[in-house]
């Protein structure tokens, strides 16, 4: 376990922690995350709630829309605030909190697409299963509003992303070691989640296993962007092109497939979604094991040429 912790404090997305000028104890840290996390909340509804009715009625905003306004005037305040506290109150380049990498745009996007490839296996397989079935297509109501679906999942997975895996796990790192940091932060992922509805034993153990892999993708590519792309897809493909419940929220506006489930709540996840069933979880093992089996590879050809 100690070479592990040593090989991983020299990846950037953990060495950018050192760059961080606040002073604070390990047993603060959780606290004052919960503080920063809750109060950039709570400030992003403020706001909503201040500008939303004026710009609503002057622009006739229908249902669909109204949700993503929202999603992108909460989160967008959520990632100016953690932004804020990195340069103003740690005094640290913003690049320090994972944001390192020499091609952005191009793994942002290789994330998404590995995050829809995950969920697009869950619902194959829960498909060939016979665990749901395709109730409708909505092309017509969907596309139009496709781009500004995805806007407000962009910004909502990337104040996520800047939160946990960009700020929490490499200061939680900086003051115990990467792996308790990332089991820590992943079962803290997971009790984020515990008052959605249709929460069970396996959703919750599946919540810290996405965690996990979130965390293990970051490792891996060294940086937050592909991971920010990764959970964008995941919860669009998820909640908007599948029509399943993200994490027990079930209204995430319009859909371009409607399914139904027709099998047990083991496989399917009942009303917390498919992130709560058998599948889901063998999907994230798989995931996880294969990130590992890259990041010994990376370790193993970073000590040969050293």
């Amino acid at each position: 376990m100690r070479g592990l912790n040593e090989s991983l404090k020299g990846n950037p997305l953990f060495a950018g922690a050192e760059f961080s000028k606040l002073k604070i104890r390990l047993y603060m840290l959780v606290p004052l995350y919960f503080v920063l996390w809750m109060g950039s909340l709570t400030a992003g509804r403020w706001v909503y709630s201040g500008a939303s009715y004026g710009l609503i009625q002057v622009f006739g905003l229908g249902e669909g829309a109204v949700q993503v306004y929202r999603k992108v005037v909460v989160c967008g305040i959520q990632v100016i605030l953690f932004c804020l506290w990195i340069i103003m109150i740690e005094k640290r380049p913003l690049r320090s909190a994972g944001f390192p990498a020499v091609k952005p745009f191009r793994v942002y996007w290789t994330g998404f697409l590995i995050g829809f490839g995950a969920i697009s296996a869950v619902t194959a397989i829960l498909l060939g299963m016979g665990m749901v079935q395709v109730e409708a297509y909505h092309w017509a109501s969907f596309i139009p509003l496709a781009a500004v679906i995805a806007l407000g999942w962009m910004v909502q997975s990337a104040a996520e992303e800047l939160a946990v895996r960009g700020w929490l796990i490499p200061m939680l790192a900086k003051e115990s070691s990467p792996a308790f940091a990332i089991i820590l932060s992943s079962v803290i992922f997971g009790i984020f989640h515990l008052f959605s509805s249709g929460v069970t034993v396996l959703s919750f153990i599946n919540l810290i296993l996405s965690g996990l892999f979130f965390a293990g993708y970051a490792v891996v590519t060294k940086h937050i962007w592909g991971v920010c792309g990764m959970h964008f897809a995941w919860n669009v493909t998820l909640g908007n092109l599948y029509g399943f419940p993200v994490s027990g929220f079930p209204d995430n506006g319009r859909t371009l497939v409607e399914m139904s489930q027709t099998g047990p709540e083991l496989f399917t996840g009942g009303a917390f979604g498919p992130e709560g069933g058998v599948i889901t979880t063998l999907v994230l093992l798989s995931g996880i094991i294969i990130l590992a089996i890259l990041w010994n590879r990376q370790r193993l050809l970073f000590t040969s040429t050293n």
